[in-house]
């Protein structure tokens, strides 16, 4: 076939969610847009936080596949019952709708493999001979997306080898009729009932009791060890589930979203909001960089790919070390990545300049960083906060009535009151002067007033 020679403003390589949601908005903002992926396949579900589904419902996005709220029981450690509610998603179905949605907004989509992505030709190849140009590139290929070469080692970014074995088996008697998380000797399970006769389940071990053949037989044995009595599934979807940082730093002819920049530990459950919450960020960052602003981009992507990944990976640890077993599947991962803590309590309210998303576009402002928000806060209900606290100038933080009437009369009465909660939770309710911190160097999440 002969390379296709239109050329495109954007595009990407990969039709996850983050990819798809990314094609859906950037076209959206008008761009002309070009995806190339694999249809989805096998049967594959996960969880979904309610959070989640709120995005996409209101970004307009499809909840194709996405099942109702059902409780999440946990059993794990001293964690016993009902511990929050999650979606269960039938990823194919998903993927499908999200697919579907970016063709309605005018992307083309096409269905074939890609080979490579070049940066420096401004291309995706596709293993079909075509050849997809564009002036910028996406790359949201996930976890098959190769790692960025960095000067870290891979101890740093790269955590216990982890292997995932998944799929659909009979209905098994002891297991739930909801979204199920235990913590195992050898590994955990997850599990979905698929109908009232079959079962998703999902069992993550340690690479290591793959052996040296890594065939059927050791992914049975990773399964008996792990999930113990169910049969093997007939087609088990096996998948490398190590967290890393794949792409600390951004490319600026090829930023990446999803698991292709973060690929975060399936435990976390915070994979599907890391997808869809990175492809929000891709049209302020295409804005940028076809803007020639590509230093506001990259301080805004390093922050907040860094950030996740570390941040991540801290609450993973910590919650791998509250399982309680001695095996080395958990000690390993209960060292990993370091022992610093997973949030910083120790933070005094300060002001720092970040890079932050105002109106569809970047622009540095003024953050104001406490132990609550140690990314920075730049709004809250629509108003920028560092303003607010220098009228404030130290002072008590008066009543919501007052407050309203002095110092934000332009807001609506209810988005008033929700700053007035936010900031006594902050501590300003006995006035607290509000140094400028210019010099702070740590790395942060930057919060905004699309934040997700």
């Amino acid at each position: 076939m002969a390379p296709q020679t239109d050329t495109f403003d954007i595009a990407i390589a990969g039709g996850g969610p983050a990819g798809s949601v990314a094609a859906v908005l950037l076209a959206r903002a008008g761009f002309r847009v070009v995806l190339a992926t694999l249809p989805p396949r096998a049967p594959r579900f996960e969880g979904m936080s309610g959070r989640v589904a709120a995005i996409l419902a209101r970004h307009r996005l499809p909840l194709a596949g996405i099942s109702p709220a059902a409780q999440r029981h946990v059993s794990w450690g001293a964690f016993q019952g009902g511990q929050n509610s999650e979606h269960p998603a039938d990823r194919s179905a998903f993927d499908s709708g999200l697919l579907e949605a970016a063709r309605a907004e005018g992307v083309s989509v096409v269905l074939a493999a890609v080979s490579s992505v070049r940066p420096e030709a401004r291309e995706i190849r596709l293993a079909d001979g075509q050849c997809l140009s564009a002036g910028l590139l996406f790359e949201a290929r996930g976890r098959r997306a190769p790692r960025q070469s960095s000067d870290s080692s891979r101890a740093e970014q790269v955590g216990p080898d982890t292997i995932s074995v998944a799929g659909i088996v009979p209905a098994q008697t002891g297991y739930m009729e909801t979204p199920w998380l235990e913590a195992r000797p050898e590994g955990w399970i997850w599990s979905v009932p698929v109908n009232r006769d079959r079962l998703w389940l999902q069992a993550v071990g340690t690479a290591a009791s793959l052996g040296q053949s890594g065939g059927k037989d050791a992914v049975a044995a990773l399964w008996g060890a792990v999930a113990g009595a169910p049969p093997l599934p007939p087609r088990p979807v096996v998948h490398a589930v190590a967290p890393r940082l794949t792409a600390p730093d951004l490319d600026p002819r090829c930023p990446r979203l999803g698991d292709a920049a973060v690929a975060l530990d399936p435990l976390s459950g915070h994979g599907m909001f890391w997808a869809v919450s990175s492809a929000l960020m891709a049209v302020p960052v295409a804005r940028a960089l076809l803007a020639g602003k590509a230093d506001l981009a990259r301080e805004f992507y390093r922050n907040r790919v860094a950030e996740t990944f570390w941040r991540q990976a801290r609450v993973g640890r910590d919650f791998y070390r509250e399982a309680g077993f001695r095996s080395t599947f958990w000690q390993q991962r209960a060292a990993w990545p370091d022992d610093a803590p997973a949030h910083n309590t120790d933070i005094r309210p300060h002001t720092g300049t970040r890079v932050v998303v105002q109106n569809g576009r970047l622009a540095r402002r003024e953050v104001l960083i406490t132990s609550d928000a140690p990314g920075g806060a730049a709004f809250v209900g629509g108003q920028e906060i560092v303003p607010l606290l220098r009228r404030l100038n130290g002072r008590p933080l008066p009543d919501p009535a007052r407050f309203h009437a002095e110092f934000i009369p332009e807001a609506p009465p209810q988005a008033a009151q929700a700053i007035h909660r936010w900031l006594a939770a902050q501590g300003f309710t006995g006035g607290a002067a509000l140094p400028l911190d210019t010099n702070n160097r740590e790395t942060f999440q930057w919060h905004h007033d699309q934040a997700v």
